[in-house]
């Protein structure tokens, strides 16, 4: 039987066929209350109760019900990294989370909690229901889910897409009548149970759950065109400024983005994210370009489905030239060892590599 953990509202165990329940609540509320039937968290447990059997179902509460069936609560990234310490400890098989965050600086507060519990648990998380890039859904470790919203599965079934654009592959059909008797249609929220159901079905069985990912039927996926006309039909793209960085010689131009990027979050609260020309981390914020994509449309895809203020374009010196006859940079930023020099409308800033966050940032202004 296997221990499976919603992170989320707090769950009623009211109707539910689990072998065992257990309630545990990390929000620092107050306990004594008893859970609503129709919170965020009881709807989710609902789900995967419909899917699957022969599971023991530990609710730890992340959050606190809206009290609205239709509206998906707000809650506390330090809540969600307390809710993964807790799985450690109680040794669950897989985890739930429905509730995730698009501001991708939070990747800072979660992400050693998630891969550690990767090591022992299979994590599923969702995707932004908007679709923006979301932790822990884009961690590689992470099954990252989206809803079958193309009614292309059977309720219950899931399909694959490699190299997904939201890293994000494992896409579920969660379209059955319990959610309208809620008031509630499919969602990225929902096809996390539907998910976790069927990987706790593989689990009872006996089968390795990354090779039953691996083999399961493709799913049509939009393309990046696709996907960058819909979030501006949605209204979600606006024109960001744009910093092209590379280095004179080989300083390490990774490392000194990403310090600024911390920075500019912690500082000024600026969200940024970076398109770069090779996998340098794991850090979420970066992008690695692909090939086969004219470098515009790859800008255009993070300005839609990245939850992002500023964009930084990470290049080699040599490709300078080609790519800025491509685009219109707002900056040009090159490290020079411990300085930088930053070029705009006609002016070299100079300035200390440390700086370059406050430099950037007084500069936009």
């Amino acid at each position: 039987m296997s221990k499976i953990a919603i992170l989320d509202t707090d769950i009623s165990p009211k109707y539910l066929q689990c072998g065992k329940f257990h309630a545990y609540n990390v929000c620092g509320e107050e306990n004594g209350k008893w859970a609503s039937e129709t919170s965020h968290g009881t709807i989710c447990a609902k789900v995967l109760d419909y899917f699957t059997s022969d599971y023991e179902l530990f609710s730890i509460q992340i959050m606190e019900d809206s009290g609205k069936m239709t509206e998906k609560p707000m809650g506390d990234i330090l809540h969600l990294e307390k809710g993964l310490r807790l799985c450690l400890e109680l040794d669950v098989d897989i985890v739930c989370m429905s509730s995730v965050s698009s501001i991708l600086s939070d990747s800072n507060i979660i992400y050693s909690a998630a891969k550690e519990l990767s090591q022992k648990s299979v994590l599923v998380a969702a995707l932004d229901n908007k679709k923006y890039v979301t932790v822990p859904a884009a961690y590689p470790f992470v099954a990252g889910v989206q809803s079958d919203m193309k009614d292309f599965l059977n309720p219950g079934e899931l399909a694959y897409k490699k190299q997904d654009l939201f890293y994000a592959g494992l896409y579920a059909n969660c379209n059955i009548g319990l959610l309208k008797e809620f008031g509630c249609s499919p969602s990225n929220s929902f096809a996390v149970p539907a998910a976790a159901a069927k990987i706790n079905d593989w689990k009872n069985q006996g089968k390795h759950i990354a090779t039953e990912i691996q083999n399961l039927n493709p799913y049509p996926a939009y393309g990046i065109k696709e996907e960058i006309f819909f979030k501006r039909g949605l209204g979600f793209c606006r024109e960001l400024p744009l910093a092209v960085l590379y280095a004179s010689e080989k300083e390490n131009v990774y490392a000194s983005c990403q310090r600024a990027m911390d920075r500019l979050y912690a500082k000024y609260q600026v969200q940024s994210a970076a398109l770069c020309s090779k996998e340098d981390g794991e850090d979420v914020r970066f992008r690695k370009r692909d090939a086969t994509v004219e470098l515009k449309q790859e800008l255009l895809f993070v300005e839609c489905c990245y939850k992002t203020d500023l964009i930084f374009l990470m290049i080699e010196k040599r490709e300078r030239n080609q790519v800025m006859e491509q685009i219109n940079a707002d900056l040009e930023i090159i490290l020079r060892g411990d300085t930088i020099c930053i070029l705009y409308e006609g002016v070299c800033a100079k300035g200390r590599e440390e700086d370059m966050a406050d430099l950037v940032y007084g500069i936009l202004q």
